[in-house]
């Protein structure tokens, strides 16, 4: 595959003319109604109290929101909540991974033997957990009792949920292998890539957590692991984790990707922010010009090509610039992805693609689903999106473009949001609309040379999130709710311009995490709201709710939309 432009354009009010772009062509774009009208005949800026608004836009190309293939067999897809919960546990269990494997490489684990096993890929399981236990000290002082506790507490239910799914998986399958005394007596952990509950320890101590979920079985099995069948995997039950991305930590994102064959699953995981690249990552909220994902998944990208699309930039070079002549991570994921899929024709013929993270994790997973998506042929589609506690990603021509994949079965994105989370609002706009609202503020000779440069910004500058959003509250307001589901993407279907915040409830978190910026030297004051043990806690408090609902059903009711 070819790499993606290295040309970044930020957006200007004056351009020349553009001859249509092939995205135009598709008609999945966000262009004029009017194709003659250029840049330069929409008019200046008066104020940014008045910005200027982009004209009308052409309608969206919508489908159905059937997310059923019709050549193969319709794909089980988990409930709401067990496809919530999952997603949560496995955004935050990347972090203690990577931590292991970061100490096994610096040479301070206790028992480094077997130990050091966890860097051996493919990793299964059973593995991971064996270190885990051997190394409970150590990562105690190293992540703290809650945070490891909380690892630990969503495991338990892993215990459950693995066994559920491989016994449900036997007997469709007309077998009863999984119910075997042998599988009982295993710790049952034989994944992190499968379904938990997201439920926290409650007061259990780690040692306590652990010693509940395995009990003596780990002593009971073998200490050495098999010499690495696994490269095939055709025949393994239990999930494996196949690629880290992680030799690099401190200078590049980190991610893991993981097969779990009872839920018929691959499953990509971004890291959240955890060193100084991913949060000045984070700080550069320019918006660039991106490429047609079209043209990527083609291979025919190139520095000419022309895109209304807008993504945050410290998001997009995280994931696909080059670095040293090496492919982008994108590349890099995207080629192991692929080769999983076409190792294995039941796969390619059952298996569905999913992609979480939180925080940054879940910007990156948002965006790498967007590209994936558009590889019609070489994915099971649609590719499946839980972002936790994502910021905004892209402008309107990317939220416009991410609703048409959505109702054309090409992506569904679950987005899990905790009320009062400052980072799940954020950013409102780019770093040019800030700085032309700035300039008007303190200094309007600033503001009029922005102007007359074109530098002022418009309405692709500012930010918009995607998909089925799902709220968390900690407690039930009145008349209210504990979960709020709703669709970002209502607005643009209808033919109108989103709103940047969902709501007056998050324009007073803003106010309020502003205020409390003045008086404290916090650099986010809300951010105990933003942990991913809050997810955890809050996506439990709500299973029986979720329990009965699916995501795809929420598209139907929530994606209404008239001809």
């Amino acid at each position: 595959m070819k790499s993606l432009i290295k040309k970044v354009p930020s957006f200007s009010t004056k351009t020349k003319g553009k001859a249509k772009s092939s995205t135009e062509q598709k008609e999945l774009e966000n262009s004029p109604a009017n194709t003659e009208t250029t840049e330069e005949s929409r008019g200046e800026v008066s104020s940014p109290a008045s910005p200027p608004r982009l004209p009308s836009l052409r309608p969206l190309q919508l489908g159905s929101y059937n997310f059923d293939t019709a050549d193969t067999t319709p794909y089980i897809y988990p409930s709401l909540y067990d496809e919530a919960s999952t997603m949560v546990d496995l955004s935050n269990l990347i972090y203690t991974l990577t931590q292991l494997r970061e100490l096994a490489r610096n040479g301070v684990l206790s028992d480094p033997i077997r130990s050091l096993r966890v860097l051996d890929l493919p990793l299964p399981m059973e593995t991971a957990m064996t270190v885990i236990k051997g190394e409970a000290e150590l990562l105690r002082e190293v992540l703290g009792d809650g945070a490891h506790g909380s690892t630990l507490s969503a495991l338990e239910s892993l215990t459950m949920k693995e066994q559920h799914a491989k016994m449900k998986k036997g007997a469709e399958d007309g077998s009863n292998n999984n119910n075997t005394p042998e599988d009982d007596k295993s710790c049952g952990l034989s994944s992190w890539f499968n379904t938990w509950d997201g439920c926290l320890g409650g007061g259990f101590s780690f040692d306590e957590l652990l010693d509940n979920m395995c009990g003596d079985a780990m002593d009971a099995k073998n200490p050495e692991e098999p010499a690495s069948p696994h490269n095939k995997h055709r025949d393994v039950s239990s999930s494996m984790i196949y690629h880290i991305g992680d030799l690099k930590s401190n200078d590049e994102l980190v991610y893991a990707i993981g097969v779990n064959p009872a839920e018929e699953r691959i499953t990509v995981i971004f890291r959240g922010s955890v060193t100084k690249t991913d949060f000045l990552t984070d700080a550069n909220i320019n918006l660039m010009q991106a490429p047609d994902p079209y043209l990527v998944a083609e291979g025919l990208e190139s520095e000419e090509s022309e895109s209304a699309i807008g993504i945050h930039k410290g998001f997009y070079d995280y994931l696909f610039a080059e670095k040293d002549g090496l492919p982008s991570k994108y590349v890099e994921i995207m080629k192991h992805v692929e080769q999983l899929v076409m190792d294995d024709v039941n796969r390619r013929e059952n298996y569905k693609l999913y992609v979480t993270g939180h925080s940054l994790g879940g910007a990156l997973a948002t965006l790498f689903g967007f590209y994936a998506a558009a590889r019609v042929g070489t994915l099971p589609l649609p590719v499946t999106v839980v972002s936790v506690a994502s910021p905004k990603v892209g402008n309107i021509a990317f939220a416009r473009m991410f609703a048409e994949m959505e109702s054309q079965g090409k992506i569904r994105h679950l987005r899990i949001a905790n009320h009062r989370d400052p980072v799940t609002l954020s950013p409102s706009v780019s770093s040019k609309k800030v700085l032309a609202v700035s300039a008007f503020a303190f200094s309007p000779l600033g503001y009029l040379a922005l102007k007359a440069s074109g530098n002022l910004g418009d309405e692709r500058d500012v930010f918009y999130h995607t998909g089925i959003k799902m709220k968390l509250r900690k407690e039930v307001p009145i008349g209210g709710q504990l979960c709020e589901l709703s669709y970002s993407g209502s607005s643009l279907i209808a033919g109108s311009t989103p709103k940047a915040l969902d709501d007056i409830d998050d324009q007073e978190v803003i106010k309020e995490n502003n205020k409390m910026k003045m008086r404290s030297t916090n650099d986010l004051p809300m951010v105990q709201y933003h942990y991913g043990s809050a997810y955890a806690e809050r996506i439990a408090l709500v299973e029986n709710e979720l329990k009965e609902l699916k995501l795809n059903d929420l598209y139907l009711e929530k994606a209404v939309w008239k001809k």
